[in-house]
């Protein structure tokens, strides 16, 4: 989700910048997070299949799950993917990961959640998400086609393919409803299911069992936003208390050289006209392009904050640098100013220590990309774009826009241009012909994401919600009231948090995104606080298969 992420991503190729990929997690994410960790893992972007997965098309989701008439019923082409290869078979359970914002592949063996499916013998699904990939119920993506890709269709997308699965008997008629025809060795009508998700459909697998509570057993959300906030300023704090945390590897003199170096950056690039332009910018930092405006400005200095975002929020995850490695090259004793460290880090994670020039046009970096509303040609699988439709999705229902702005304390603070005009309404705004855009969608208790799921009062049962405390998300997400971020952005909101009896919070001390929903070993061995993690989502899942 960001500012910063957004702000580089649609211009810039992966392998110009090294962090694109990881960067672009929210906004401009041409992957999902956990794919991109297990492609690097695979040596390949889309990580290991299943070997017995199957692909299929769902030839009867609905385009509008809420439509007044029953002659409004259109019907579209959703991919999906069975692996049955464990499957204990009638009475063993489903468990059904769940996509996002990105194309969505096979389930991997990689997965925390094929390793639970292989020792409760059940059946692996996955459910790619309307509009990405190659799962499309429209022609294109121009904005008035973009009102049918919300989370309220979402969820009512998992909710009629959870019930075609459960239909679904051997020995009846051929199945019309997929392409190629489901095949399944019984039925799995008795079975229970458990869905997993993480961040942006981490937050689906808790509202699924929210809104659709007899449909399934159970749900793992993993680091899952469902605090909607337009103005995600904790993101930028979060980064900071990581740069600072010695149990990763950061440091307070770290933490406080990039926070010099960032003032010294805005400094050196207000003091010409046009901005930017003064020799004295390290060769790492210099612009690519003129900076005309505050709106250039902000793409710029999204770029360098993007650099830090990406490392602290994939810490430990897939290939490096890490925190330990950007703090042990910003405190190297060689830079002579705080600037030369910042430009050396940015430099590391960006360009792998070869400098180039950083993304300064609003118009081309940042819009261009963002307002094509053509899909990627059929046949892109797992290449597709998904940059509009995901910033569509936050424009319109979640905000979640980083910014450096705000009253929280961090180290990128000097970099004021990354603020919500610039990194959130000006971008809803062009991107999409929006010209009366002011945030998402409002009523009088605040955002109506908030409203219509209780943000951190899911209210319901049966869930395990799972978040490290150095993943920036997590301040959005349900965690311990000794957390720092404990109701984060909260304040004067009619939505406090609250839990019930059968929901479940785990929280890792040291871990970044999504990193308990990889199989154990993963990263070679896992640390104390994700054998603990993975010892209680297995106990949970038990629970919900067995009950």
């Amino acid at each position: 989700m960001l500012a910063s992420l957004l702000l580089v991503a649609s211009a810039v190729d992966a392998g110009l910048l090294r962090g694109s990929g990881i960067l672009s997690r929210r906004f401009g994410g041409e992957k999902q997070s956990v794919d991109f960790v297990l492609g690097g893992l695979e040596g390949r972007w889309e990580g290991s299949p299943a070997a017995n997965s199957t692909t299929h098309f769902y030839q009867d989701a609905l385009l509008d799950h809420f439509a007044n008439e029953l002659g409004d019923a259109q019907h579209w082409s959703q991919r999906f993917y069975v692996d049955d290869s464990h499957w204990g078979g009638e009475g063993y359970p489903v468990f059904l990961y769940i996509g996002g914002e990105g194309p969505q592949g096979p389930v991997s063996p990689r997965l925390f959640m094929y390793e639970l499916a292989t020792e409760h013998r059940a059946l692996i699904l996955a459910l790619e998400h309307r509009y990405y990939g190659e799962s499309r119920p429209v022609p294109d993506m121009s904005t008035a086609n973009l009102k049918y890709l919300t989370s309220h269709q979402a969820l009512g997308d998992l909710a009629r393919f959870v019930q075609y699965i459960k239909s679904f008997h051997p020995g009846g008629p051929p199945d019309t409803a997929s392409t190629p025809p489901l095949s399944l060795q019984a039925s799995p009508k008795r079975s229970s299911f458990v869905v997993f998700g993480g961040s942006y459909p981490g937050n689906l697998a808790a509202w699924l069992k929210l809104k659709y509570p007899s449909l399934i057993e159970g749900s793992v959300s993993s680091s899952a936003p469902v605090f909607a906030e337009y103005n995600f300023e904790q993101y930028a704090s979060v980064v900071g208390f990581a740069l600072g945390y010695p149990l990763i590897g950061g440091t307070q003199e770290c933490y406080d050289i990039v926070a010099k170096g960032t003032e010294q950056l805005r400094s050196l690039v207000e003091s010409t006209s046009p901005m930017g332009t003064s020799e004295a910018i390290p060769d790492a930092l210099k612009p690519c392009t003129t900076i005309n405006d505050e709106l250039d400005l902000s793409t710029y200095e999204a770029t360098v904050f993007g650099a830090f975002q990406g490392v602290v929020q994939y810490n430990l995850e897939g290939r490096p640098p890490y925190v330990s490695d950007v703090c042990a090259e910003i405190t190297n004793a060689s830079h002579a100013t705080a600037l030369d460290a910042l430009a050396s880090a940015v430099s590391l994670v960006l360009f792998d220590g070869e400098p180039k020039c950083l993304p300064s046009s609003f118009a081309q970096d940042a819009i261009s990309g963002l307002a094509n509303e053509s899909f990627s040609a059929a046949g892109c699988d797992l290449d597709c774009a998904s940059m509009r439709q995901w910033i569509y999705q936050s424009c319109n229902e979640f905000g979640y826009f980083q910014t450096t702005t705000g009253n929280v304390s961090n180290p990128f603070s000097s970099l004021k241009s990354v603020n919500l005009a610039n990194a959130g309404q000006a971008v809803c705004q062009r991107a999409y012909g929006i010209t009366d855009y002011a945030s998402p969608a409002k009523n009088d208790l605040g955002l109506a994401a908030n409203t219509a799921y209780g943000a951190r009062e899911l209210s319901s049962s049966n869930i395990t919600v799972v978040n490290g405390n150095s993943d920036p998300w997590h301040s959005l997400g349900i965690v311990n009231s000794t957390d720092p971020f404990f109701n984060s952005g909260d304040a004067g909101s009619s939505f406090p948090q609250a839990v019930t009896p059968s929901e479940s919070i785990v929280e890792i001390d040291g871990t970044a995104h999504c990193r308990d929903m990889y199989a154990s070993g993963v990263f070679g061995e896992d640390p104390d606080p994700i054998s603990w993690a993975h010892a209680v989502i297995r106990q949970n899942v038990a629970r919900y298969v067995s009950a």
